[in-house]
């Protein structure tokens, strides 16, 4: 998936209000950011294959990134960096901290529904995915209801701080939908370039935080 790890995000910031939801997008994407320069540099590998599935032509070997042991590994270093490091003067440093590990872990079990069987528990097989990438129609359709629950459990949690909290919450969902339907079936095949891949990735993944950073400054958690 794509937009639909962010729904962990959204989710997560409804239960601990002080986490960053910049932040929990970073988090969310976390193994993806890892990803595409690990295959950059040869150490994991990612390969263009025309007609792969019918979302996308990338046949991946990730388990340094997407094992579900890996994952747990980054998720706890997360975890730890947070508490100890960028939350270490902040209240509530450990209940922020959690919830960055989780949104971490969120992401392979969130691949789990799309992928097809690639996704590794720790090296070679077994080998896990649903396999709904296999059907377009089906896998935006999935991805777009995830990403909706959990952006309306952020909702239900949070108020509007500034009269534009509102709006711009709305504009932000629609504009995140906007950008999964055009990645689906408008946009062309990536180049064959995996730099170019590496590049235009960690600008999607660094752009969506900073602008849901910028649209929860509109709002506040309920009290």
């Amino acid at each position: 998936m794509f937009v639909g790890h962010y729904a962990a995000a959204f989710a997560l910031k409804g239960k601990e209000p002080k986490a960053s939801l910049g932040m929990l997008f970073i988090a969310t994407q976390f193994v993806d950011i890892l990803f595409f320069p690990f295959a950059l540099l040869g150490i994991e590998h990612l390969e263009l294959v025309p007609n792969f599935t019918e979302v996308n032509n990338f046949k991946m070997d990730f388990p340094f990134t997407h094992g579900l042991v890996a994952s747990v590994v980054w998720g706890l270093l997360f975890y730890l960096v947070y508490n100890y490091g960028i939350a270490r003067k902040k209240e509530h440093r450990k209940s922020i901290s959690v919830v960055m590990g989780i949104a971490v872990l969120s992401h392979w079990f969130i691949d789990l529904i799309v992928h097809v069987p690639d996704l590794p528990i720790l090296y070679g097989e077994p080998k896990l995915g649903f396999g709904l990438w296999n059907y377009k129609d089906w896998a935006f359709i999935v991805e777009a209801l995830v990403l909706l629950f959990g952006w309306m459990y952020y909702m239900r949690k949070t108020q509007t701080k500034k009269p534009w909290g509102k709006y711009v919450a709305i504009l932000f969902i629609a504009f995140l939908l906007f950008v999964n339907y055009i990645n689906f079936y408008i946009a062309p095949a990536p180049p064959d370039d995996i730099a170019m891949i590496t590049l235009s990735s960690l600008f999607a993944f660094s752009l969506l935080a900073l602008l849901a950073y910028l649209m929860d400054k509109g709002r506040t958690a309920k009290t």
